[in-house]
Formats: structure tokens, C-alpha cells, sequence
């Protein structure tokens, strides 16, 4: 792996970032409501500490891989996923099982 170009390594990573289905699906309602109480609709709240809630979160929400001008690359998630299936998962995009 170490002698794969970076721009490879990198394009592996940005395509095992794809968002999967269960996170698409609720996404554009989750955006519609920001929009909505940014807009200054009534709210009410909701708790999203539930064990259901942090497993989806952990294993649903997107990876964002961003090239920067300076040449570096900044990866993220939210603070309740691991960064390591998106580490795990590029190599195997390149065929690289090592």
C-alpha cells in the first residue's frame, strides 16, 4: 500500500466515503427541519441520546474526505463514529488485502 501514488490512496478514500442508504434516506428531512427553525418554526425537543440513536449515528453517518489547496487532507465525521472503516474500507477498493 505504501507504493501506491497518494492521489490514488486518496481517490479510494473519497469513494468509500459515499453515504449509505439508511443515512440518505433521512437526510432530507433532517435538512428540511434545520431550515424550517432557521426560519422560526416552533420546536420541540426530542431526545436523541437513545441507544438507537447512537448506534445509527455510528454506523450511518457520512465520512467527509476534503482535499485542501496546501496539498493536505482533512477527514471527518461526527464525533460518535470511528474514522477506521473509511481507513479499512479504501485499501480493499484498490485490491490491496495485504
Amino acid at each position: 500500500m505504501l507504493s501506491t501514488p497518494p492521489a490514488i490512496l486518496l481517490d479510494a478514500l473519497e469513494s468509500s466515503a459515499v453515504s449509505v442508504d439508511e443515512w440518505r434516506a433521512v437526510e432530507p428531512r433532517a435538512l428540511e427541519l434545520i431550515h424550517e427553525t432557521k426560519e422560526g418554526a416552533p420546536t420541540s425537543e426530542v431526545n436523541v441520546y437513545t441507544g438507537k440513536h447512537i448506534r445509527f449515528i455510528e454506523h450511518h453517518s457520512p465520512y467527509h474526505v476534503r482535499r485542501l489547496p496546501s496539498g493536505g487532507v482533512m477527514l471527518a465525521t461526527h464525533p460518535s463514529r470511528t474514522l477506521w472503516p473509511l481507513w479499512s474500507d479504501a485499501p480493499f477498493l484498490l485490491g490491496i488485502t495485504s
